[in-house]
């Protein structure tokens, strides 16, 4: 054979060896684009799913599902997911993990019993529990002032109380409780003898003489008219002092 066919050859299988080798990288090239293009898909919502489900979504778009741990909260029940990351609407490659964590329902708390104790004992049982007394109201009762008598939540195991913990606590036994009449202008004797009767104590009586009154007459009282006294408040008056 010629050293011209011989150099023939070569340059013929040379050049189809680079052809070969351009459209290979090429091929490859548009594969990889197809390739990349093809992995990423979009991460769906999986709050509020419980594992299995959650499971079948990430599996049916080429994703894997990986539980990274455990929280509290209140809304979204026990063992149902909570949070995830990538988010909702992410795009994420195919064959990767998206993380979760499942929720542990809401945080428990033990409550005290506090009927019957006072209200500051109470107060400081309760507030060892994490929680605090955020609404006290009082009734007329025969037990101590200050004794605690009902609480709610109920004592005993329940979910964190966002708004705290109401008591009823008694103020002790009825005190009879009025407001102060209108005493002026009546004859002193009269006004006396009814506030006697009602367990006011009158602790002050001013005479002075006051033109175009006759004497006995009430021309000023403490408290005024309107005011809430209760038995044993005290009283004082002004009367009208008669022409000597």
């Amino acid at each position: 054979m010629s050293v011209k066919r011989v150099l023939y050859f070569v340059v013929r299988n040379l050049a189809l060896a680079i052809a070969a080798t351009a459209i290979a990288g090429l091929s490859a090239l548009v594969t990889m684009r197809s390739v990349l293009t093809s992995q990423q898909v979009e991460v769906p919502s999986m709050l509020g799913k419980r594992v299995p489900e959650a499971g079948d979504l990430a599996s049916a778009r080429g994703l894997l599902l990986r539980i990274e741990g455990r929280r509290n909260d209140p809304r979204i029940p026990h063992d149902h997911i909570v949070a995830q990351e990538p988010e909702p609407g992410a795009a994420l490659k195919s064959h990767r993990s998206v993380r979760v964590w499942l929720s542990l329902g809401p945080r428990r708390i033990t409550l005290p019993a506090i009927e019957g104790q006072s209200l500051r004992t109470g107060r400081l049982a309760i507030d060892q529990s994490e929680v605090t007394i955020t609404r006290v109201a009082e009734v007329d009762d025969p037990a101590p002032e200050g004794t605690v008598l009902v609480q709610r939540p109920l004592p005993g195991e329940v979910d964190v109380i966002e708004d705290g913990v109401s008591v009823l606590v008694s103020r002790g036994a009825g005190r009879g409780d009025y407001l102060m009449p209108d005493l002026i202008g009546k004859r002193a004797t009269d006004v006396l003898g009814a506030l006697q009767v009602a367990g006011l104590k009158v602790t002050d009586v001013r005479y002075r003489p006051y033109p175009g009154a006759s004497g006995g007459i009430v021309l000023r009282q403490t408290p005024a008219a309107g005011h809430r006294v209760s038995p044993h408040s005290s009283v004082a008056l002004e009367v009208s002092k008669g022409d000597s």
